[in-house]
């Protein structure tokens, strides 16, 4: 068996209706039937179905995953502290509790900057709740993988990409890049468990993601079952 799995028949794309997560469902639909989750649902291929719901409820959040056997988190948080932790760190806990219940994986878009918080005091309390997030996924029990976009960009796709782990860095990515970095860590399972950060590279040829997944070190803290 190679490293490389099926896709999942269905994907579940939480904030799919918005600027990164539209460009996912994209990249999706090339292979699979997705269902998108937003707070103002809207479907224009018939591949996709539109749900309602918010990733801070309890009981959308169980009927959104009905079925589907990976998600993917792509979300735009308020900026206020209070409406920040409640999507980026009480909702990614609870998206990653009910995977663990269904056996669903789970990609995680976060960004980079997440052990360096303080280094921008305006986006301090969302990049304290994306960490918080990133962690109560790692010890869900889930499987997941944790993507940390740096500045996102419209640039379209078609160079390269520079991945790094230790969040050292600083730089741009285009959203598309991030996109279909996002679906191809749900089919490979060297990228389960692991935590990546992802630049912009022009001058590098397209990214090889089995490769580059194989290379990357596994999380140190690893989630019990």
């Amino acid at each position: 068996m190679t490293a490389s799995d099926p896709m999942p028949d269905t994907v579940l794309v939480i904030g799919g209706s918005g600027r990164t997560g539209r460009l996912v469902v994209r990249h999706l639909l090339q292979e699979r039937l997705v269902r998108v989750m937003s707070r103002r649902p809207a479907a224009d291929d018939p591949r996709v179905e539109a749900v309602r719901g918010s990733i801070t409820d309890a009981d959308a959040m169980r009927a959104a995953m009905r079925g589907c056997a990976a998600v993917v988190v792509s979300v735009e948080p308020p900026a206020d502290r209070a409406g920040a932790h409640a999507t980026l760190d009480d909702g990614v806990r609870l998206v990653a509790e009910i995977a663990h219940d269904v056996g669903a994986t789970v990609v995680l878009v976060s960004q980079i900057y997440i052990s360096r918080p303080d280094a921008y005091p305006a986006m301090t309390d969302v990049i304290r709740a994306r960490g918080a997030g990133e962690q109560a996924l790692r010890e869900s029990g889930a499987g997941y993988t944790i993507v940390r976009p740096s500045w996102l960009t419209d640039e379209p796709a078609g160079g390269g990409v520079r991945v790094e782990q230790g969040d050292r860095g600083d730089g741009e990515v285009g959203r598309d890049d991030l996109a279909a970095a996002s679906v191809a860590a749900l089919g490979d399972r060297n990228a389960h468990g692991k935590t990546f950060e992802l630049y912009a590279d022009r001058e590098a040829s397209p990214p090889d993601w089995p490769a580059i997944f194989a290379r990357l070190a596994t999380d140190e803290r690893q989630a019990s079952s």
